[in-house]
Formats: structure tokens, C-alpha cells, sequence
């Protein structure tokens, strides 16, 4: 493992095969993008440890392929657009989107490449259907996850939008759903957190406690050793809340929120796209908590299945580092919301 992690910190740019009939050009985002995507927690951890920093970290996130972004419409009232992301058009996720929760409203599907999509970036897809959306003007684009539930019928959030001025507010949230408006809270590490952390490290005991554990330990350590001193996670009481100190609350959207067309500009998206597939909804909404003014809540329900179409799992957890690595990152650095986070 530990030879793996010297050749990835040793190759700066790619790593080429000689073969008898051919040569293949293996480059090393490549290579690394296979480690960090991989079901082995092991090899993510292998991956994070070919990087000596944090910068060097972000600069790979950076370099990293967007994807495929393939645009389906489904033609319907353009007042609302829905943006929709999903790894297949025609899985039943997609289906009863199409069919059922949104139906009769224009719903733009931005379907990604081979399933799974080596490269697939939420935010990059995200922003592709967000911009097609704003050809047609739409007073609301509403960006949801494909894998969601929902017991009311589009013909109720029509009706609590329409009761709205679109031209005086950022966002909408829904009051009832799960996965929809999220108490989040912005957390930085106490000296209770350092001391422990760095226990676990030197003395290695983490290795001997079972998976689920050990994974979880090893992206707190993995934290420290990309020096990150902030940490999000829900308003839940655990063991986090003793190594944390919050001091920042916020509603996150997750895997759906509501926006004024307004909000965007022709050309523009919503996220930022150096995030891999977690934590881009979290700089956001950090970014709209500035201005609650500007967010209003209406009486629709919808819920977010939790990983239908992506991983929900430890390899997802520690694959979710290098986003949490970079929202760590940005908020130090008062990138986010004008320094919205105190220091």
C-alpha cells in the first residue's frame, strides 16, 4: 500500500505502459480516480495518502473530468422547470419523476455516461440543466434528486408557488419531506477532538475495531492530516458533538430545493464543480443563509431516498472527504458566503 502511495506522490503528471503490440497513456488523474471511486475503503484510503497536502488534493479535484452530461426534455408547463440528474433515463427513479411527482411541469433530465459514470460530477450536471433551464425564463427551477418519494401531486406545488413573487426571494423550502430542508450545522475541532484523533493515530488502535468504525475513524484522520479545521454535519446529538464545537447553524436543501429563475443569470449554474458528488449543496446554503429574508417555505412534501442512485455507504463517507476537504478549505478561507463562518 505504502509503495502505491510513494509512486502516486512521485509521478507528477502521468505514468505510461509499454506493451508488445501497443502503448497505453495511463494518466494519473486516471489512476487515482479509480482508487478514490473504488468499493474498497482501503484503496480510498490509499488514494488520500498519495497526496501530501491539502492543495494537492484540491489541485487533482480540479483537474478531475466532469463527465457525460446527455440532456432529455419532457415538455410541460415552463413556468416551473424541474432539473433532475440521473444515471438513467429510463430507471424507475427517472420514471416516476417523469410519470408521477413531476408530471406536467417541464422536467429536464441531464442523464450521465456509463453506469457507474467513472467521472460523474452532481454539480457539473447540475449546472448543464440548470442553464438549459434558463432559456425558457422560468419563474422557479426546482433541482431534485431522482430518487425521491412524494405523496402530493404537482398540481399542489403549483398552487403554493403561484401564492408566491418569485422577484423577491432566493429560495423555497418544502416544511414537509426528508433529505429536503435539513438542520446543518458548521463545526470546528475541539482540543477534546485533536487529542483523540491523534491518539488514534499514533497508537493505531482504530485498525483492530470493526469496518464501520475503522472507516469512520480513518476520515477523521485523514481530516487532520489535511489540517481541516471545520466539519458539517446534521444537528444530531453523538459522539461528533464531544470532539466539535459548532458555530454555524444553517438549512441545507439536499436533494431538493426550489429557486427563484432570478436567482440565477442566463449563463450561470448553482454549484461550484471542484465538489465530487457531496458537500456542493452545503457551500450553497451557507451562501443563502446570508439572506433568510429571502427564503420562504411552502406546505409540499417530498422525500429523498438517501442513495438510490449513489452510494450511501462508508466507501461514500470516506470518498466524501475530498469534498468535506475543500468546503474546509474554502470556508478558512472566506470563500463562501464573504466569510459568512467565524473563525
Amino acid at each position: 500500500m505504502e509503495m502505491v502511495a510513494k509512486a502516486m506522490r512521485q509521478s507528477k503528471k502521468y505514468c505510461v505502459f509499454s506493451r508488445t503490440n501497443d502503448n497505453l497513456t495511463f494518466s494519473l488523474v486516471d489512476y487515482r480516480n479509480n482508487h478514490f471511486i473504488s468499493d474498497d475503503p482501503n484503496k480510498i484510503i490509499e488514494f488520500y495518502n498519495g497526496f501530501d497536502t491539502r492543495d494537492e488534493l484540491i489541485q487533482w479535484m480540479k483537474e478531475r473530468p466532469r463527465g457525460v452530461a446527455n440532456i432529455h426534455e419532457v415538455e410541460g408547463d415552463k413556468d416551473i422547470i424541474v432539473v433532475i440528474p440521473t444515471a438513467d433515463l429510463n430507471g424507475k427513479y427517472a420514471k416516476e419523476c417523469r410519470d408521477n411527482i413531476f408530471k406536467g411541469l417541464h422536467i429536464i433530465f441531464v442523464e450521465s455516461g456509463e453506469v457507474p459514470d467513472p467521472y460523474f460530477n452532481y454539480a457539473h450536471n447540475c449546472n448543464v440543466g440548470i442553464r438549459k433551464a434558463m432559456e425558457y425564463n422560468p419563474k422557479w427551477v426546482v433541482l431534485s434528486n431522482d430518487d425521491v418519494n412524494s405523496d402530493y401531486k404537482p398540481k399542489d406545488l403549483i398552487s403554493e408557488l403561484s401564492k408566491l413573487d418569485n422577484g423577491s426571494l432566493n429560495m423555497v423550502f418544502c416544511t414537509n419531506g426528508y433529505q429536503t430542508a435539513t438542520k446543518t450545522s458548521v463545526h470546528k475541532l475541539n482540543m477534546l477532538g485533536l487529542i483523540t484523533f491523534r491518539f488514534l493515530s499514533i497508537s493505531g488502535i482504530y485498525r483492530v475495531m470493526n469496518k464501520k468504525y475503522r472507516a469512520h475513524i480513518s476520515a477523521f484522520i485523514l481530516n487532520r492530516k489535511f489540517k481541516n479545521r471545520y466539519i458539517t454535519f446534521g444537528d444530531s446529538k453523538g459522539v461528533k458533538n464531544y470532539l466539535y464545537r459548532k458555530i454555524y447553524s444553517y438549512v441545507n436543501f439536499e436533494a431538493f430545493g426550489i429557486f427563484s429563475g432570478r436567482y440565477f443569470n442566463k449563463d450561470s449554474g448553482l454549484f461550484d464543480e471542484t465538489y465530487i458528488n457531496w458537500h456542493e449543496d452545503q457551500d450553497v446554503s451557507i451562501i443563502l443563509s446570508r439572506e433568510p429574508n429571502k427564503i420562504a417555505w411552502i406546505n409540499y412534501g417530498i422525500e429523498g431516498v438517501g442513495g438510490g442512485t449513489l452510494q450511501n455507504s462508508l466507501q461514500r463517507i470516506l470518498g466524501g472527504l475530498a469534498s468535506e476537504s475543500y468546503l474546509s478549505y474554502k470556508i478558512e478561507n472566506g470563500l463562501i458566503g464573504n466569510s459568512v463562518i467565524p473563525s
